[in-house]
């Protein structure tokens, strides 16, 4: 209709393909997450944690991106056999994100590998502590990098983590920058997965989680966004998960 063209135009979605995408857009049409820096030293350093047996701590955040993007990471991992637990920031004792206190708690708890999520890109400070106790860490974010001013313009500031998968990196190829940390999460399960369960459709489970995470960040309904939301709402409908199914329930939304 006139009405849905002119919709669609004023958000800049502009020509056929486009716009087939923007309507009738399917999982197929998700982008490789490859394709983002770092995520081939992500899933080798992960993939070799797993094997060894070493003890994992996923580190994430108290809003609804970071709790999403922690249980796609902890359950995730179980599901290849890997010993991981994780811990949530306090809001009021600990503040948001990665902190030393949290580096020292996962160490002195014999936790070999730390992984960020909705986190960590900011944590110059807190990840070095980690990396002079002997730690790995991977950094797994979606917001923006700090940077410096100087005379000879902007330097970026990134932590000495061992990878940094994050699509709003410099050089990073990712064709979409605009995910939600919880999306981010479930592309880097997405590729482990492939390289040591490449049966299990973890994208297919997962769905639901990216997609309520996505909206309520409050991330922008375009491109891979409007995809993963779409696809994760009607996965709703068949969720098996009895924490989706209570708040399904109580919400008399069923």
């Amino acid at each position: 209709s006139p009405r849905l063209a002119c919709l669609i135009r004023n958000r800049d979605v502009i020509g056929e393909e486009a716009v087939d995408r923007y309507l009738n857009g399917t999982i197929s049409d998700l982008y490789d997450g490859m394709l983002m820096k770092d995520m081939d030293k992500a899933i080798d350093i992960l993939k070799e944690k797993i094997l060894e047996d070493k003890k994992i701590r996923v580190i994430g955040d108290y809003d609804i991106d970071g709790v999403m993007s922690t249980y796609i990471l902890l359950e995730s991992l179980r599901g290849l056999g890997c010993d991981v637990d994780m811990m949530i920031p306090n809001r009021i004792t600990d503040g948001y994100g990665i902190n030393e206190h949290l580096i020292e708690q996962a160490w002195q708890e014999g936790r070999d590998t730390i992984i960020t999520c909705d986190n960590g890109i900011a944590a110059v400070t807190q990840i070095r502590k980690a990396k002079d106790l002997g730690m790995t860490v991977i950094v797994t974010d979606h917001h923006e990098v700090p940077f410096e001013d100087l005379e000879g313009g902007r330097k970026k500031i990134l932590p000495p983590a061992d990878a940094i998968v994050n699509p709003k990196q410099k050089a990073c190829s990712y064709p979409f920058a605009g995910l939600c940390g919880a999306v981010v999460a479930m592309k880097v399960m997405e590729a482990l997965y492939e390289k040591m369960a490449p049966e299990v459709d973890l994208v297919d489970k997962m769905l639901p989680f990216a997609g309520i995470a996505t909206i309520g960040d409050v991330m922008d309904l375009q491109d891979e966004n409007r995809i993963l939301v779409k696809e994760g709402l009607q996965r709703l409908h068949h969720t098996t998960n009895l924490g989706l199914q209570e708040l399904i329930r109580v919400n008399n939304l069923e």
